[in-house]
């Protein structure tokens, strides 16, 4: 049962700048005729005929698996399919709806359903170019100067870029219990404590208006929220009124730990049990925004994502695009939709998704096992957090027992033992340049988030392991 709190109106939430905004469609002159010309000719859009484009059709061959060698299915690309689930170049190739095309928009709806489950009837889909576009609209459509919103202290900190861009202001959560000895993106309690305590902490600041999450494969350290910890997090969204916008672009990835039997061999429905169940699956009201991306799980350069929220939102939502950028590239959705109908639609998208998930996890086990028997492991000089789910590893370098340290030096520590790990020819991502705040996180910085992803093979990252390993044993040891 959810915790009573202000009564809740979407309305509220709504930026000045959206409210304002003003679309001008100097093409919605025609009058409203009682007797309309059946067969009119339209000289009103800008658009070229679908004669001027230079592609006819295409070709697309799919892979098996990922990295399978072999295409499984050819399909060819029309310029007017007579599948009405399926793109053809006429339509793609043209100016569209900002929301995107409609039956790449069903399918995508028929995904939601099946993946991710709300609650709440009032929902509606709305395409992005990809899941960067999708939080900066919300955002746009949220945001006023000197609104608050809150963050994981440690996050993809490009998102910093677009909330400054709007003028918000962020405020970082305390993320100790990733830290500990059963590591947990839990931090129900960190923020009870700072949201009491508000007016004392952050005086003369405002309250939040929405916190911003990386609930599944948290970037950087790869841990999910329980439904448990989502649940006292929504009662708080709940009790102090503010939203959640719930950014996706990992949950797909889910793993089981590196001491476990993997399992390869699992069932569309067994897979998506899986998955931790999504913000959207306890909200009633609406108070929830889901951003999701196509470029973790097919393509990033295809640049197309998708935003789940409330139909109250969704006009804002929309007018965002027609002041920005538009809609997302026709030729993207194309190409996406009318794979997902190859494979077989929803289910035969599924069976693809695990296919990636299992080489995501061959490739995190190889990892974090090399790192675990690793000898800098065995002497006390890295921790690995084993992700939940994801694309990164995170490995906790031990300062406290390196000689230089004096308890107030970490950067320092931290510098000279990347240094010599690069100098030996592996690089990662310092802990610290993914923070909201880095003074507020100093003292959890000490980690290195180890992408797997681009790595041609497990292999690779098995001798990764071992060249971090031979660095922390020549800066501990000399």
């Amino acid at each position: 049962m959810s915790t009573a709190g202000p009564v809740f109106n979407h309305e509220d939430f709504i930026s000045d700048r959206s409210k304002n905004r003003k679309i001008n469609h100097f093409w919605k002159s025609v009058p409203a005729l009682d007797n309309p010309h059946p067969d009119p000719i339209q000289l009103i859009g800008g658009q070229p005929n679908h004669g001027f484009f230079p592609v006819e059709s295409a070709t697309v061959e799919l892979r098996d698996k990922p990295f399978s060698p072999s295409s499984t299915a050819i399909f060819n690309i029309e310029a007017e399919p007579s599948d009405s689930t399926k793109l053809g170049i006429k339509d793609a190739f043209q100016y569209s709806e900002d929301a995107g095309l409609e039956p790449l928009r069903e399918q995508i709806r028929e995904i939601v359903k099946r993946v991710v489950k709300p609650i709440s009837p009032d929902w509606e889909i709305s395409c992005t170019q990809g899941g960067s576009d999708g939080i900066m609209k919300v955002f746009d459509i949220i945001i006023n100067p000197g609104d608050v919103v809150l963050f994981e202290e440690f996050t993809f900190t490009p998102v910093l870029s677009l909330l400054k861009e709007k003028g918000g202001i962020p405020i970082p959560i305390k993320l100790e219990n990733c830290f500990s000895s059963s590591p947990s993106l839990d931090y129900a309690d960190e923020l009870t404590n700072l949201l009491e305590n508000w007016s004392t902490i952050h005086p003369g600041l405002p309250t939040p208006k929405i916190l911003y999450t990386i609930p599944s494969g948290h970037n950087p350290l790869g841990l999910a929220k329980s439904i448990k910890t989502k649940q006292r997090v929504y009662d708080l969204a709940t009790k102090y009124n503010f939203l959640i916008l719930e950014d996706e672009p990992y949950a797909y990835l889910s793993f089981t730990k590196s001491d476990e039997e993997p399992n390869f061999s699992l069932s569309n429905d067994e897979f998506l049990a899986s998955i931790r169940p999504s913000y959207l699956t306890i909200d009633t009201v609406g108070r929830v925004i889901r951003t999701e991306t196509f470029s973790k799980v097919f393509s990033p350069g295809l640049r197309l994502g998708f935003c789940v929220l409330n139909k109250a939102f969704f006009k804002n939502f929309t007018d965002s695009f027609r002041v920005y950028n538009k809609g997302p590239s026709g030729y993207s959705q194309l190409f996406v939709n009318n794979t997902i109908n190859q494979l077989g639609g929803v289910e035969g998208w599924i069976h693809w998704i695990i296919q990636v998930r299992n080489e995501y996890l061959k490739r995190k086990n190889a990892f974090v096992n090399a790192l675990k028997t690793s000898k800098a492991h065995e002497n006390g000089y890295l921790t690995v957090i084993d992700p939940d789910c994801g694309m990164f590893v995170s490995v906790i370098l031990n300062v406290q027992n390196h000689k230089l340290f004096n308890g107030d030096n970490i950067d320092e520590v931290v510098d000279l033992l990347y240094a010599n790990a690069a100098q030996n020819g592996f690089l990662a991502v310092l802990g610290r340049n993914m923070t909201v705040d880095k003074e507020f996180s100093r003292e959890r910085s000490n980690f290195l988030r180890c992408a797997i992803s681009y790595a041609s093979s497990s292999d690779v990252l098995i001798e990764a392991a071992e060249r971090l390993s031979t660095s922390l044993l020549q800066s501990f040891n000399n």
